[in-house]
């Protein structure tokens, strides 16, 4: 069930707009004021802010949330300050609109929006993966740099030694860079 956070620092407008999204098929809907969005925003898939106020006053708010989470983000302002919240939301990925921007425009940015938070959490669990794997590529070079200085090994000899150990032994490359590392290091 997606999450969809909407933030006004009118207690009314945000409900209205809540109210729409739910008619939109967004069941999880929660409405706070701007400044308690980030409190909020943890697990949202997307972010709804509307205000009547000029965006550079809300503009650190929005900047938080978009840091802070993969939440797809849309910043409804009023009519004409378009430009301005541009330049005020610069680099944040929100999706400015005007106000009075028919439901179905509304309708398809959050979609948008939300379908931009699962890409963005699908990129985060890659990048975290592969950091993951880079980190387990240093830790077996550590361990061959130890075999070939303790056991004067030849990298190749030290890298197949790694890799027949783990083979044999049914475990990860990382276990036996770990334990070498252990013997070796300590």
């Amino acid at each position: 069930m997606k999450k969809i956070l909407v933030c006004s620092d009118h207690a009314l407008l945000a409900e209205r707009i809540a109210a729409f999204v739910q008619k939109c098929g967004y069941d999880n809907c929660v409405s706070c004021n701007i400044d308690g969005a980030l409190k909020e925003c943890g697990d949202a898939d997307a972010a709804v802010f509307a205000s009547s106020a000029p965006p550079a006053s809300w503009s650190e708010a929005v900047r938080a949330v978009a840091e802070r989470s993969g939440a797809g983000l849309v910043a409804l302002v009023r009519e004409g300050m378009e430009t301005e919240a541009e330049e005020a939301f610069a680099e944040t990925g929100v999706f400015v609109l005007p106000a009075n921007v028919s439901s179905k425009i509304f309708t398809q940015a959050l979609s948008f929006a939300v379908k931009c938070s699962e890409r963005m959490r699908a990129v985060s669990r890659e990048n975290s993966r592969l950091k993951e794997t880079i980190g387990d590529l240093k830790l077996i070079d550590r361990a061959k740099c130890a075999l070939i200085q303790y056991l004067n090994m030849t990298e190749a000899d030290a890298h197949r030694f790694i890799e027949k150990s783990a083979m044999n032994r049914r475990v990860s490359r990382r276990e036996i860079a770990l334990e070498i590392l252990k013997t070796y290091e300590s």
